[in-house]
């Protein structure tokens, strides 16, 4: 399930351009003051440092962003006066917790700004189909595909132009699959169903036959990239819309929970796409 957000923005003022974690932070800070022990679990429990099943996309306006000094004088990025985004999660308690600490909020704040939320309302699921096309949603959207090499963190893009890694598709399968194991353990009942509606066996999870096509973004241009500081990190992503051959599950899990990695840091929340 998606839950898509308008926002006000009229009163806010100018935010750094790295602030997915920021966004992520106000996120975890409202579920913290609402459900306080389910917050500690997701963030510091048996949760920590693993997936989360849990994704929402960066904040897109009208008029759009443009460009601003933050009070230090370094560049930052003042949104128009309507802003919408999204967050999803195919985990139903996750994604009922977030809706009902932001309606007890009232509001998304991010250093001490308040983006006053106006409207949330579920966006309806779209028809799935053995074959898909998905793009990162909103303005600044990205797909990420992290791997970790002798300790190093690379980030592939589409022509997989890191040596010595697997290919940015066989990332996006992989951790597909491994959403899905996950799955089995937080909500072992849901993933029987979603195997169900596959007609795939619980044993099947782990290899489940998935294909991953990168469609190019426009005629003379492949893919997009942008870098995200994330916590002394470096992030590489890349806008693109991805063809993805998959059992129902999968579709599932895309649609809910992101494609690629760090979904639960602000990357990978999709919406459909055309071929």
């Amino acid at each position: 399930m998606q839950i898509e957000l308008q926002l006000s923005g009229s009163e806010a003022g100018v935010l750094s351009f790295d602030y997915f974690h920021e966004l992520s932070a106000a996120f975890y800070a409202a579920l913290t003051r609402s459900f306080p022990a389910f917050a500690r679990e997701l963030h510091d429990g048996e949760c920590r440092s693993r997936i989360k099943l849990f994704t929402f996309s960066p904040f897109s306006s009208d008029p759009a962003p443009r460009q601003s000094p933050l009070p230090d004088g370094e560049p930052g990025l003042r949104f128009g006066s309507r802003i919408w985004m999204r967050y999803g999660s195919i985990w139903p308690e996750l994604l009922y917790h977030f809706a009902d600490a932001l309606q007890k909020e009232g509001a998304i704040t991010i250093r001490g700004q308040k983006f006053p939320v106006l409207s949330m309302q579920m966006v309806p699921d779209p028809e799935f189909a053995p074959v898909m096309t998905y793009r990162p949603f909103g303005q600044a959207g990205v797909v990420v595909c992290r791997y970790n090499l002798n300790g190093k963190i690379v980030f592939q893009m589409p022509d997989d132009s890191e040596p010595d890694i697997p290919a940015c598709g066989e990332l996006i399968a992989g951790n597909l699959r491994h959403k899905l194991l996950r799955l089995r353990d937080l909500r072992p009942d849901i993933f029987e169903n979603l195997m169900t509606i596959g007609g795939l066996s619980a044993d099947a999870a782990a290899a489940v036959p998935i294909s991953v096509e990168f469609l190019p973004l426009m005629k003379e241009r492949r893919f997009r990239t942008k870098m995200i500081h994330l916590k002394g990190l470096n992030v590489r992503g890349f806008r693109a819309p991805v063809r993805i051959t998959a059992p129902e599950a999968i579709q599932r899990i895309i649609w809910n929970s992101g494609l690629g990695s760090m979904n639960s840091q602000g990357f990978g929340l999709v919406e459909q796409g055309r071929d």
